[in-house]
């Protein structure tokens, strides 16, 4: 059960962390489905705190590897995270600021360098995996069902695109067998860019791991739709697109727009997967426009898909 981080559990933390200048002064940012976001004070600078929502959650970790991982601008610095010491029986991580805000909409400079540091992460390559899409759709939605319940589905259009996408998954995988999996943020929604000036950052490499470097496109952005009123995918314009490509392309990353197509297409039915466990099983909290927006989603993403 979720519990609120309060200033004695913040004090603790530090401690353990053995980070001194605290000011007693912390704002809560928010947060996604799973963790919750603070900003804290200290004396000659600001810190990021980010807690799991649930015992049970374990996605810091994934983010706590990528900030070892990756040694780049405008990404966070791990500051300390250690799976063993939990606060309130939930992990935590602790990582440096990043200054920037979240933009509903990014101009086309700072397009340019999401691409430059997309392609700036994309570098990282592994030889100890490959990309099986099988494997990754079912880690995508085991929170939502496993594959019996998929191909299943209670709900008739989106158990047919389920079944589909299997029958495509095994006729696709000799092809990606061959593709080289890079390192990837995997959630690189507008709601985890942040800007500063023409500077981008990005923050919540809780999903990371390695992958076709061409999923992350599929998490900016959708061509045909936006997702959650854009802050969980937009609808690019051609502009947006060419700038962010070419931005990608100047960093040494090359574009394969048929396998972005592709991932964007896995990525709408493991959304749609999502919204309908959000909408009729998940004992969340959400308020009526939440699941209205919600619903909304998930009739139009099976649209889009059909």
């Amino acid at each position: 059960m979720q519990t609120d981080i309060k200033l004695e559990d913040i004090e603790y933390i530090l401690s353990i962390a053995g980070v001194n200048g605290f000011t007693g002064k912390y704002v809560s940012l928010g947060g996604g489905e799973i963790n919750n976001t603070y900003l804290l004070n200290l004396e000659d600078k600001k810190v990021i705190l980010r807690v799991a929502k649930d015992e049970g959650q374990t996605t810091l970790m994934s983010e706590a590897w990528a900030l070892k991982l990756l040694d780049l601008a405008n990404i966070p610095k791990l500051i300390f995270f250690d799976e063993n010491i939990k606060v309130k029986n939930r992990l935590w991580i602790l990582e440096s600021y990043i200054p920037g805000r979240v933009s509903p909409r990014l101009n086309t400079v700072q397009f340019n360098n999401l691409g430059k540091l997309l392609a700036e992460v994309h570098k990282v390559k592994s030889i100890e995996t490959r990309v099986n899409l099988k494997e990754q759709f079912l880690e995508y939605t085991e929170a939502f069902g496993n594959e019996q319940f998929l191909l299943n589905h209670p709900h008739k259009n989106l158990r047919d695109l389920i079944n589909q996408a299997f029958a495509e998954f095994k006729e696709l995988q000799p092809f990606y067998d061959t593709i080289e999996p890079s390192y990837i943020h995997l959630d690189a929604t507008p709601s985890n860019i942040l800007v500063n000036g023409d500077k981008v950052g990005l923050i919540d490499w809780e999903f990371s791991k390695f992958n076709d470097p061409m999923a992350d496109f599929s998490t900016v952005y959708y061509e045909d739709i936006e997702y959650n009123r854009g802050k969980w995918r937009i609808k690019i314009k051609q502009n947006e697109k060419v700038a962010l490509f070419q931005g990608y392309e100047s960093a040494g990353g090359k574009i394969d727009e048929n396998r972005i197509r592709y991932w964007i297409k896995f990525d709408k039915l493991g959304a749609a997967v999502f919204l309908y466990w959000r909408l009729h099983e998940s004992k969340r909290v959400a308020n009526s426009s939440q699941l209205e927006q919600y619903q909304k989603d998930l009739e139009n993403i099976i649209d889009s898909l059909n």
